[in-house]
């Protein structure tokens, strides 16, 4: 299993460097559409998302639309020394452009942006119950594997989540969200790993097959 998911993320990570950057913007201004159209993120009242990593799917037009929206949005920060994150909330106010953005985040040692601890942290048992939780991933499957980058963040995330949040685990929404690309036929995945509810990618929003 080891060697199998090691070869796996050579594979997919040599697919996400093979995209310039006129195809990452196109790609991901078409899976913002499609995601934007869906009923996971019309029926939310929170959005959960990621920052992206200069290689991953842009989520910024998902970001900005949902402060458009008014919607509550929540981004995730390291833990110092684990493999573990926690959310906090933005101050979604005027959170229209980049600039904006970066004034409520800041770089981490791997170079990827997060909240300033200085805002607002969210417990899980404190997560909305219609959340749409976006998840970045290196390759999914149509069912809902996920396969990540090896460190565990959201696996153990999502474990304590629908632990100690029944009303998240109950309506809240999981969402791969990535280039059409990944998205392949089969991952060498762990039994009990929690499973997306939907993908969205630059071809088109989903439910996943159960």
């Amino acid at each position: 299993m080891k060697k199998a998911k090691k070869e796996a993320r050579a594979s997919a990570r040599k697919i996400l460097l093979g995209l310039d950057a006129a195809e990452r913007e196109e790609k991901s201004q078409k899976a913002a559409l499609s995601f934007l159209e869906s009923s996971i993120y019309k029926d939310a009242e929170c959005l959960a998302a990621f920052l992206s990593m200069p290689e991953e799917i842009d989520t910024f037009p998902v970001i900005k639309k949902a402060a458009f929206d008014k919607k509550e949005i929540l981004l995730p920060r390291i833990i110092p020394s684990t493999n573990k994150m926690d959310f906090y909330a933005l101050n979604a106010g005027g959170l229209f452009d980049l600039k904006s953005l970066y004034s409520q985040t800041e770089l981490n040692s791997w170079n990827i942006r997060e909240p300033l601890k200085s805002l607002k942290l969210i417990p899980k048992n404190e997560f909305p119950k219609k959340t749409a939780l976006l998840i970045p991933g290196l390759a999914f499957c149509k069912d809902g594997r996920r396969l990540g980058r090896g460190k565990g963040f959201y696996d153990r995330f999502l474990a304590e989540l629908f632990a100690e949040n029944d009303l998240f685990r109950l309506e809240g929404k999981i969402c791969a969200y990535c280039y059409s690309n990944q998205i392949v036929e089969s991952l060498p995945v762990e039994e009990n790993d929690i499973l997306a509810s939907a993908i969205c990618s630059d071809q088109g929003f989903f439910f996943c097959e159960k």
